[in-house]
């Protein structure tokens, strides 16, 4: 919790002690009314102004790590089908974090993080008229013939022209 926001809690507070009400210190302090009564109503509850714990499970990575996973599957598409990938597939990136890491994620929270990561998913589909020639070319050799498989991608690498 930051010092600001721990100073207008004390100034709510404050000024419920002075006679004022919740209305009244909400149009001082310039914040909401119902945020003014919710501390008054937690402060006479608890006498604390501070947050209450978090609760759920802790991630198996640390900031570091993350931050590390993030460059690895922003900037370095695995190698697959014998060649460069254009990206990952979500069972690609699981092993990789097991070799990295050694945590184990499942399917539904790796695409988690792929989205936290501002990782696009792509699926192979037939040509588009206004695709270029290029990616065409790219695509194609990336993925096998009739391929279902889909795979994320790094916005930076997805050719829009």
């Amino acid at each position: 919790m930051d010092a600001e926001e721990l100073t207008i809690r004390k100034k709510i507070i404050s000024l419920h002690k002075k006679g004022k009400s919740t209305r009244d210190i909400a149009y001082l302090l310039d914040v909401s009314k119902s945020k003014a009564a919710y501390w008054v109503k937690r402060y006479k509850e608890n006498k604390s102004l501070r947050n209450k714990p978090r609760s759920g499970k802790p991630s198996k990575l640390n900031k570091a790590e993350l931050n590390s996973l993030k460059e690895a599957l922003l900037d370095f598409p695995p190698a697959r089908y014998g060649g460069e990938s254009l990206g990952w597939t979500t069972k690609m990136a699981i092993d990789y974090v097991k070799r990295q890491f050694g945590i184990t994620y499942s399917m539904r929270r790796m695409q988690e993080l792929f989205h936290k990561f501002s990782i696009e998913l792509i699926t192979p589909r037939p040509e588009h008229a206004k695709a270029s020639h290029a990616a065409r070319v790219v695509y194609r050799m990336d993925f096998k013939k009739n391929s279902k498989k889909n795979i994320w991608v790094a916005p930076s690498l997805i050719s829009t022209k």
